[in-house]
């Protein structure tokens, strides 16, 4: 606020000074690069679309975190909630004639309302969408590429915990509870509401052998040997089905160099509605959020009008931002290579041009300010090379 005690910014939103700024861009761009090489194309979809249209698709999906407007035609439009629904329905309506798999790639920023004190209400995303493939392959590949993109993006530690939308639900449909007790176990687990969870369980019809595996439930995270004891705790075929997935992408991701990064966890329920498989969420010290996170969502692209297997996962810029201030000093402005000051300004721009065609930074002198406090302003700056141009 000013000396007024007059709010100047929403809340929710934030400036980026000059040397945040760069380090977005930076990161965005060597994202994008990386992306590239594994065969990800960019896309670009709009700020804002049709409410109708997107509907569909989003179902009860943040239902209460929308922005909804008018546009000057009367129509009901909504600031992209995530990137995930925009590009299903960007392929939907006009990439079905090419050959798939096809494999997009985005940076943009999206829009929540959020009621949370200090969360963003925009911020700042990189992922990609593999679509057209189904199966454990391409699971693998989006999470070793999520992981590749947090060392890219300098995280030194990080941690990928990997979950099953198939496997959680068999093992409470096994727990024999009501409907309303399987709502409540879902959010239960979800918050890590052991308390909750515990009850549940010790008021299920289970025999005292399978309360006391049940009750285990959200302290089974670790590697492979967590699907082995998942085993006895599932009996319907989708879950068992997901198992092997699981086992196989445990597998690839070992191929990958990956396995002391992720982590098995089937109590991981992830926000969005759409998931209809594997989901995952990656993890740094000092941020109290997922840094990233995705999964499988089969199903969405059909409510497009076209079915197709996908996934995908999205990378929050802003909390990597977060996770490498909490590592390093804070990203200082760029200073120039080269202040350059002078009599004629022909010549000056003559060597500030030819200095900016080899690659270095300069800024030129367009004050007129006398020499000396020219000099003593790019020193003050810490700019290393300081020219100056007589006649």
């Amino acid at each position: 606020m000013d000396n007024s005690g007059t709010v100047l910014m929403p809340g929710g939103v934030r400036d980026l000074l000059s040397g945040e700024a760069r380090q977005k861009r930076e990161l965005e761009n060597n994202l994008l690069k990386l992306f590239q090489l594994w065969g990800y194309q960019e896309v670009v979809t709009p700020t804002f679309e049709y409410y109708d249209v997107l509907a569909p698709a989003l179902g009860d999906l943040l239902p209460d975190q929308l922005y909804r407007f008018i546009d000057d035609r009367g129509q009901i439009t909504v600031l992209r909630p995530d990137m995930t629904t925009p590009i299903a329905r960007l392929v939907s309506a006009r990439l079905i004639d090419k050959e798939f798999p096809q494999r997009l790639c985005y940076a943009a920023n999206v829009f929540r309302r959020e009621s949370h004190t200090g969360r963003q209400r925009e911020y700042y995303q990189a992922g990609v969408e593999l679509l057209g493939a189904e199966g454990p392959d391409a699971d693998a590949e989006v999470i070793s590429l999520a992981a590749e993109s947090m060392k890219l993006g300098g995280v030194r530690e990080f941690q990928i915990t990997v979950g099953h939308v198939d496997v959680l639900a068999g093992v409470l449909q096994g727990a024999g509870f009501s409907t309303r007790e399987y709502e409540q176990a879902e959010i239960a687990l979800s918050k890590k509401d052991l308390v909750t969870w515990e009850r549940l369980v010790a008021d299920s019809h289970l025999s005292p052998e399978r309360k006391q595996a049940f009750a285990s439930l959200p302290y089974m995270h670790g590697g492979v040997e967590v699907l082995n004891q998942l085993a006895g705790l599932i009996q319907d075929e989708p879950a068992r089905k997901g198992l092997a997935s699981l086992c196989r992408v445990w597998e690839i991701l070992s191929d990958y160099g990956f396995r002391d990064q992720v982590k098995i966890d089937l109590t991981l329920l992830r926000g969005l509605g759409y998931y209809t498989g594997l989901v995952f969420e990656c993890y740094v010290n000092g941020v109290g959020y997922p840094v990233c996170g995705g999964g499988r969502y089969d199903e969405l692209l059909a409510k497009f009008g076209y079915p197709c297997p996908a996934t995908g996962f999205a990378l929050t810029i802003d909390r990597v931002l977060e996770a490498l201030d909490n590592q390093f000093p804070s990203f200082t402005d760029q200073i120039p290579d080269y202040f350059i000051t002078g009599d004629d300004m022909g010549d000056v721009a003559g060597k500030a041009k030819e200095l900016r065609e080899n690659g270095f930074i300069v800024e030129v002198d367009i004050t007129e300010r006398p020499r000396e406090d020219a000099i003593a302003y790019a020193s003050r700056k810490g700019i290393p090379h300081i020219l100056v141009m007589e006649k």
